[in-house]
């Protein structure tokens, strides 16, 4: 794969990466890297202006009951902020654990609106159930690359993830039980595809 950049001695490649970390991570060291190498990066503290987003495109992300309201609750807040930053002519946008804030229809719907964009995608997230939104996974702990590589597999490796204070999606855990039980005879990633295994 093609090495787009690399943050604090963490290669970035050329496809969707998802950066699984510890609650207590720090990322700062990371946030001004990335700003450094020209990416737009989204986190908390960042400004927004529901008035700033044109009508079509909060009409695209259904949120376009927000501009009716007057106070904005936190999962709002980060709605708006993320929907403002995306405009970006930079290549690669990095979130810094802000997905974990908003719906996963709405994670959807802005990974779908930047890959129409050609724009590359970098999750710095604490939980794992973000994991399944993108191809490519690295997990970080004290500071260092412990696994990395297509998450599929990378999310086989159980024993691991869980020595490391992780959890398992909610699906690979369930897909996981039944294949030690032989209902199943592999691990699955989405619900459709478990549901129509166990309807077969």
């Amino acid at each position: 794969m093609e090495k787009i950049l690399s943050i604090n001695g963490k290669t970035i490649f050329d496809i969707d990466t998802t950066i699984l970390i510890p609650s207590n991570y720090n990322y700062t060291k990371d946030t001004i890297e990335l700003l450094n190498q020209g990416c737009t990066v989204i986190y908390k503290v960042s400004n927004f202006n529901i008035r700033d987003i044109p009508q079509d495109i909060l009409n695209f992300f259904d949120c376009e009951y927000l501009l009716s309201k007057t106070t904005f609750t936190k999962e709002d807040e980060y709605k708006i902020i993320i929907i403002s930053s995306i405009f970006s002519t930079k290549k690669i946008i990095a979130f810094m654990n802000m997905f974990t804030y908003v719906s996963k229809e709405f994670q959807n719907k802005i990974i779908e609106f930047l890959r129409r964009q050609n724009k590359r995608i970098i999750n710095y997230t604490s939980e794992t159930e973000e994991t399944l939104l993108l191809p490519y996974l690295i997990i970080i702990y004290n500071n260092e690359i412990v696994i990395e590589g297509e998450t599929k597999i990378v999310l086989k490796e159980e024993t691991l993830i869980k020595k490391l204070g992780f959890n398992l999606p909610f699906i690979v855990e369930l897909s996981s039980g039944l294949k030690y039980y032989n209902v199943v005879s592999k691990l699955f990633f989405d619900n459709e595809s478990l549901v129509e295994e166990l309807w077969k």
